[in-house]
């Protein structure tokens, strides 16, 4: 009697193993999305090392049920199976690789993202410091310009500005053109409004008149380094037509080594000027290398 062949590829066996193949297809496109998705897919995988298996021992099982021909198309599907199953499983490994790249680039990002924050926090604390020195030099300007109003015009080394080592300031307020002059009595030379600068010392300005309330010009005689000597100083009102007829009165100070531990300053009576040309004298600076006094 004749053995009949079994035939196991039915509809059935091959529906199966395309569904298989279809369910690695379909893993392979959704892997890549999520890292759960992958975990999902590896989870797929092992199912189907399991069926592989389940049907190699199938395969042993029938093998003696089917032709050579038949079991070695069927081995060499389940090969192919196999193949593919490895070639995804690689790609599921590529794509966690990438994946962990992408995470690494992320925290790189992310502290970058930190760093300027922290950056931009400390320039905003840097502009509040800034705002606050601009504020500071404001109320040390208002400070300066209030001492100057007052007669107090020395800063370190400075007369109302002026780098000197010794200094002579006229101060009034009223529009009148009052001179400042220093004469030196060893050489007959005097400083004045016509003659600025002199070997023993320089004018720093010639005040003719005042614009308003808030001009708080002066006249400053300096020298940057000491000469000693003695030096007679007069003020009066300057002698033309502009003169109203207003009297001006005039306060000032002498003073060696400005804003120094070694300063030595000496106020000035006040003088009340009332005619043109009157050269009213304050009084002799007697002046040495260390000291200064007012006769």
């Amino acid at each position: 009697m004749t053995r009949k062949e079994i035939n196991i590829f039915g509809t059935s066996f091959l529906d199966l193993l395309s569904g298989a193949l279809a369910a690695v297809i379909i893993l392979f496109i959704i892997v890549p999305k999520m890292t759960a998705e992958q975990q999902n897919a590896l989870e797929e995988i092992e199912q189907l090392n399991v069926q592989v298996e389940e049907l190699s021992n199938i395969m042993e099982q029938i093998q003696n049920s089917v032709s050579q021909e038949v079991y070695e198309q069927i081995q060499h599907q389940i090969e192919a199976l196999q193949e593919t199953i490895d070639h995804l499983s690689e790609q599921v490994e590529n794509l966690q690789g990438q994946l962990a790249a992408a995470q690494s680039e992320n925290e790189r990002l992310r502290a970058e993202v930190e760093e300027l924050q922290e950056n931009s926090q400390r320039t905003q604390e840097l502009e509040q410091e800034n705002e606050q020195l601009r504020q500071r030099i404001a109320q040390l300007e208002r400070q300066i310009q209030q001492s100057a109003q007052n007669g107090q015009g020395i800063s370190d080394g400075k007369v109302f500005g002026m780098n000197a080592e010794l200094g002579v300031v006229c101060i009034w307020s009223e529009n009148v053109d009052v001179d400042l002059y220093v004469k030196n009595l060893s050489t007959g030379k005097v400083c004045y409004f016509n003659h600025k600068n002199t070997p023993f010392g320089n004018l720093n300005e010639d005040i003719r008149s005042r614009s308003s309330s808030d001009d708080d010009r002066y006249e400053l005689f300096y020298q940057s380094q000491i000469v000693p000597g003695q030096y007679q100083i007069y003020v009066n009102i300057y002698g033309d037509s502009t003169w109203n007829g207003q009297p001006a009165h005039v306060d000032g100070y002498a003073v060696i080594f400005p804003g120094k531990s070694n300063q030595v300053k000496i106020p000035f009576r006040q003088i009340t000027l009332t005619q043109k040309g009157q050269n009213v004298n304050v009084g002799i600076l007697c002046v040495t290398n260390n000291n200064i006094t007012l006769q």
